[in-house]
Order: structure tokens, then sequence, then C-alpha cells
């Protein structure tokens, strides 16, 4: 699998949050045990029930992670940008096999590390440890905001609120941008049925959002943030809502 040649570079490696304090003998150690791979829109990263061989940083594109459901059904459990990690609570948690399904939604291009490596390592390189247990914490945490958000908020505010974090997670200019996914994606990782989801968007338009085909436009930032929040027990340390907005 071919990738750009600038991404497995140490001045990129360093943008990377789990590689941001290693020294740089420790990099040219990580460097060696690991290989870069692109895969295409579509491919398939590893399935439900495969062992678990490596641990993945994305460095570009997007990947789903997903379950299938005894109907057929894909069930999207996490979309994941540049800078996540896929499989770190896997690799914590010491399981054999993969629990979930991961496939490249648009190019991208990753870092396998070996597990047995990463497993080997994970004492001697202090920051390594420290920073996948961070990343973890904070993924568990966003999940258990999650699922106290799909009990409080309705559909439309969960939709807004997704919008809003698309703002924060990509930099994008809240009053006109588009949407970075399909919205049947979108849909099934705010587990929602796609007639729900579609009917939704029509009434956030009285909160500020407007949407035409895939372009997004949150023209009142403050009266959608105050539909959005006025039942979310986050809101006030909310990393979606800088001070500057």
């Amino acid at each position: 699998m071919s990738m750009p040649p600038d991404v497995f570079t140490l001045p990129f490696l360093k943008t990377l949050p789990l590689f941001s304090d290693l020294t740089e003998q420790e990099m040219d150690l990580l460097q060696k045990k690991s290989r870069c791979r692109t895969y295409e829109d579509g491919s398939i990263i590893f399935t439900q029930g495969d062992p678990i061989t490596s641990l993945y940083v994305l460095c570009q594109g997007t990947v789903q992670v997903f379950r299938d459901t005894q109907t057929g059904n894909e069930v999207t459990t996490d979309i994941l940008i540049a800078g996540d990690l896929l499989g770190a609570d896997e690799m914590i948690n010491a399981v054999k096999t993969h629990t979930s399904s991961a496939k490249a939604i648009d190019k991208t291009v990753v870092i396998d590390i070996p597990a047995p490596w990463v497993r080997d390592n994970f004492k001697s390189f202090d920051t390594l440890g420290e920073h996948l247990l961070g990343y973890v914490s904070k993924r568990l945490h966003q999940a258990q905001t999650e699922r106290e958000q799909r009990i409080t908020m309705t559909a439309p505010q969960l939709i807004a609120c997704y919008l809003h974090r698309l703002c924060f997670l990509y930099g994008f200019d809240p009053k006109n941008f588009d949407l970075p996914y399909k919205k049947t994606l979108i849909a099934s990782r705010l587990g929602m049925a796609l007639e729900t989801f579609s009917r939704s968007l029509e009434k956030l338009s009285d909160h500020g959002i407007t949407l035409s085909g895939n372009r997004v436009s949150i023209h009142d930032f403050e009266k959608s943030t105050k539909f959005v929040c006025s039942e979310c027990s986050i809101s006030d340390v909310c990393e979606n809502h800088p001070d500057d907005k």
C-alpha cells in the first residue's frame, strides 16, 4: 500500500497526541517497528472477531467503527478522524479479538504498530502508556455523556449538538460548512433511524440551523447553543463551545 512520503516523519509524528512527548530515541525505535498503511474508501481495516494484531494511529482520513446486527444492519459506534487511535481500548483491556469492525470511509492513512510491541513497551515508554490511558479515559467519558444525552435530549437536539461538535473537530466556520460524512452514517452514529433523522433536520430551522443538501449553516449560534445545551449536564465544561464562540 502506498502513502504520502511526508507522513511518516518525525515532525509529523510529533503532531499526533500519542507521540508528542516521545524522545528522538523512542521515536526512532517506534518508526523501525511500525508500518504505514493506506486504505481506500470502503476498505475494511479489520472485522469483528478478527485477532488483534495492531494498534492503529490515524494520520489522515476517517474511519467508521461499527457492529453488525443479526438482521445485517450496521450500528455505528464511533467515527474516528486524524489523531484518533483505533483499537486502543481493546489493547488496554487485553482482549484477543476485535469487538467491532472498522472501515475507511474516505482515503485513510494509518500507522500500524504491532500489538506485541505495544504491550512489551507499555511500561518502559512512560508517556506512551500515559497517553494511551488518557485517550481511552476520554473516549469512555464521551461515551457516558452520549448515553446520558440520548436519554435527556430530543432527536433534533442530538443532531444540533453533533453539528456543533463537527465545527469543533474540523475547525469549520459554523455559518457555512459541508457535512463531512453521509447523512446515513451520521444517523447511525447518533443511534437514529434515517427517517427520524430526516424529520428532525426539518425542525432545526426554528433553532438557528438550516441545511440545504449537505450544506449546513448555524446562522444563529447563540440560539442553537441554548437549544442544544438546555438538557445537557456538561454544557458548562463542553469543549464544543470555547469562550470565543
